[in-house]
């Protein structure tokens, strides 16, 4: 079961927080270092990428510059038809900074949801030293996507149920979370039960590809369940046949498709699920699946 969890004061004044939190530095790559050149078309960018400039704590990101500001274009372009953004995965808070820097100005509140406590607490750290005056408005959820779906979006339905969260009516999630087609499917299965306050559904990712233990199709995920004629506006970065970055890379095997996009924004108004079956219950597939799991687990360390 998932929780809110509180960030760590302890880290205020740390020159390097990350390390504190146990969190490595693998690439470095920054992507404010390309995003400049996307400044101009709105302020509310331009305004973001000054501040993000300023804070020079060591982290990396994994999404591309263009990503980045088709976000804040999408969030701009929506508007007012939304109250909270909830990002799931945050790892280092390439995106969180830049959703907390459109909080104010948009006016949404913003979840941020991980299994690792580490990085909710370094993401929430970055905002607070480059956007403090959005931390208000932002919560800390450590647990699966379920678990959130659960806590914090389907009525309460039992006294043991989480109420210290304010149910939202309108949501947009930007996904950034385990990149399997499998896991893609389970969170996606979990937002179903909440349809009704979800505006749309940003994923990112969807032109990954790896080594074939990690099952990363988070294209195909998204076809698995919104149909495979689904509805969609692509963002962030197209890479071009032969560019290096379409080859394998020497950790993991993974690489980028040409041609595809990096994200892609999934209007639910335009959309339906076509799974899990519509007489599903949450219940029935995380409650008693879960359960069913453990109970296999154990049979299988028994035998």
């Amino acid at each position: 079961m998932g929780q809110f969890i509180q960030p760590d004061p302890s880290l205020e004044t740390l020159d390097e927080p990350h390390t504190a939190l146990n969190i490595p530095i693998f690439s470095g790559h920054k992507a404010i270092q390309s995003m400049r050149q996307f400044c101009g078309p709105f302020r509310v960018f331009d305004e973001i990428v000054e501040r993000v400039a300023t804070f020079d704590v060591p982290y990396e990101d994994q999404c591309s510059a263009e990503y980045y500001f088709d976000l804040v274009r999408t969030l701009r372009d929506l508007n007012g038809e939304y109250d909270r953004v909830v990002e799931v995965s945050v790892y280092m808070g390439g995106a969180s900074v830049m959703l907390a820097g459109c909080a104010e100005q948009f006016d949404f509140d913003l979840d941020l949801v991980d299994l690792n406590a580490g990085y909710l607490r370094l993401s929430y750290e970055r905002i607070r030293r480059t956007f403090p005056e959005a931390t208000g408005r932002v919560r800390l959820y450590q647990g699966e996507v379920a678990d959130y779906v659960r806590d914090a979006m389907l009525p309460v339905e039992s006294e043991g149920a989480d109420t210290s969260a304010k149910r939202i009516s309108k949501a947009i999630i930007q996904h950034d979370g385990a990149h399997s087609f499998n896991q893609v499917v389970r969170d996606l299965t979990a937002l179903s039960f909440a349809r009704d306050q979800i505006h749309s559904i940003i994923a990112q990712d969807t032109h990954l590809r790896g080594a074939l233990k990690y099952m990363n199709f988070v294209d195909l995920a998204l076809n698995a369940v919104f149909g495979k004629e689904m509805n969609y506006a692509p963002i962030g970065k197209v890479l071009p046949e032969n560019h290096p970055n379409t080859n394998p890379d020497r950790y993991y095997g993974n690489y980028f498709t040409a041609n595809v996009a990096e994200g892609v924004v999934i209007p639910l108004s335009a959309n339906a699920f076509h799974y899990p079956h519509p007489d599903a219950t949450f219940s029935e597939i995380f409650d008693a699946g879960e359960a069913d799991e453990a109970t296999v687990q154990v049979k299988q360390k028994a035998a």
